[in-house]
């Protein structure tokens, strides 16, 4: 059989997607695009198609193409991801933009330290290292196994300004100061039906889902992060498109002495806040 095979046998699983199945087979083949249409009538000689064709299927139940292929890009930059850690999402990219613009206008001293607080796969903070060598950065995360994940995507990077440590939010931070601390933590009501309603039912719970409506890891981190950061700081953070008028009620509680700004995505949904001083 050849490679234009494959794909006719792929097609009458998933004929909606023909994209999708290129790309889980280049998966297999570890070849791209072009080598592909190059030889699409080359002679298979050690045949994978059932495996290929399960995988086809296992993508049209829902299951994410990036679990199945084992990469999604960040920033410009490719990650390993398994179901142990969260799918780096692209909305996520613009916090990243924006923590750097705010730090151009509140620090001085270009040496900073970061925390990347809830790490998951690393695509934070990995992407901070990469694009400024010259800070140092901390990626936590309470999850052992998330953390595995981030040391992969770290030493394909070969980054040596960056260090991970398993903390439920502060707890194993205690001596540590930073100057800005970002975050995107667990921010999903359990009780809500967007859990259903998608895909995120094959992803980590721990990293979804919070009580407290979603915003218990908010609540927590606003109530202690001032013991952890130098002055001046800048807190990042991304929440739910539907949770600002909450979070505002918590900022004004916890950190009323600060700055504070929500800004909106690119689609014009509140989804990001800053806090300074």
């Amino acid at each position: 059989m050849t490679y234009k095979d494959y794909l006719l046998a792929a097609k009458h699983i998933n004929h909606n997607d023909e994209k999708v199945n290129k790309i889980i087979l280049l998966y297999f083949i570890e070849k791209d695009l072009s080598w592909l249409y190059a030889n699409m009538d080359a002679e298979i000689e050690n045949t994978f198609l059932e495996q290929y064709l399960l995988l086809i299927e296992k993508y049209i139940t829902g299951y994410p193409l990036q679990y199945i292929i084992r990469y999604e890009y960040f920033y410009g930059n490719k990650f390993f991801v398994d179901n142990r850690v969260l799918i780096p999402r692209s909305e996520t990219e613009e916090l990243v933009n924006y923590v750097f613009d705010y730090a151009k206008n509140i620090f001085h001293d270009d040496k900073l330290s970061i925390l990347d607080l809830g790490t998951g796969s690393g695509a934070i903070a990995i992407s901070i290292a990469l694009a400024k060598p010259q800070w140092k950065v901390v990626a936590s995360d309470i999850s052992i196994a998330a953390l595995e994940v981030a040391k992969i995507n770290c030493k394909n990077y070969n980054l040596n300004n960056i260090r991970f440590i398993e903390s439920d939010l502060f707890s194993n931070l205690k001596n540590h100061k930073f100057n800005i601390i970002i975050s995107n933590p667990p921010y999903i009501d359990e009780t809500s039906d967007t859990y259903l309603m998608s895909n995120l039912q094959y992803e980590p719970k721990s990293a979804l889902f919070a009580e407290e409506n979603g915003l218990l890891l908010y609540k927590l981190i606003f109530q202690r992060c001032s013991e952890f950061v130098t002055k001046p700081f800048l807190l990042a953070f991304e929440f739910g498109f539907d949770q600002k008028k909450a979070l505002e009620i918590l900022v004004k509680k916890y950190l009323y002495n600060y700055h504070y700004q929500f800004v909106k995505d690119i689609n014009g949904k509140w989804r990001m806040l800053f806090v300074w001083q």
